[in-house]
């Protein structure tokens, strides 16, 4: 999904600044794609340039008036388009999971540390499951994304508390076999 689609998907959830705007691309949809912040200012300018967006001026004291921007049918009627022909592409962009790639190459204390984080990672999020449950009541696709979400959190911390260990045993014992073998060359 590119930048212009994200900010009418932002916009489809209420009005917002251009700061607003940013900072949802970072949370929530930072959890479904990589967006740089610094592409929303000159993009919502083409959008309105477009009749897809509209924005209210608003006043303030002792700063620069605030834009606040809102869809149009016509940006509306975009987004559903833009919807409609989206593949549902799912890629994993994960530091965790090329870490575990290259394994061996890590000591046991440093991949014992990148173990605990993510299930701390993960036990963290779980728990802020009744704030989320509040930011997506009432919106059937989000409820059910949540739901899938957490499933998922759910899953990866019992399997990495389950089988980390197993794969940290396995490198440590495949260590030692590789420097006693060393030792005789």
């Amino acid at each position: 999904m590119n930048i212009k689609t994200l900010c009418l998907a932002v916009l489809s959830l209420g009005k917002a600044s251009g700061y607003d705007i940013g900072k949802r691309l970072e949370e929530p949809f930072g959890h479904f794609v990589d967006v740089a912040r610094s592409g929303v200012y000159p993009v919502l300018k083409i959008l309105e340039e477009e009749g897809l967006v509209q924005f209210e001026n608003i006043e303030q004291t002792a700063l620069p008036n605030k834009k606040i921007y809102e869809l149009t049918c016509k940006g509306r009627g975009f987004l559903k388009a833009e919807l409609e022909v989206l593949p549902p592409t799912h890629k994993i962009r994960s530091q965790f999971m090329l870490l575990v790639f290259f394994a061996e190459m890590l000591s046991q204390k440093r991949l014992e540390t990148i173990f605990k984080e993510r299930i701390e990672e993960m036990e963290c999020f779980l728990q802020e499951e009744p704030y989320w449950q509040k930011m997506v009541e009432g919106n059937k696709g989000q409820e059910f994304l949540l739901e899938y979400v957490q499933a998922k959190a759910i899953f990866e911390k019992e399997f990495l508390e389950k089988n980390s260990g197993k794969l940290m045993d396995s490198l440590s014992t495949e260590v030692m076999e590789q420097e006693f073998e060393n030792s005789y060359e």
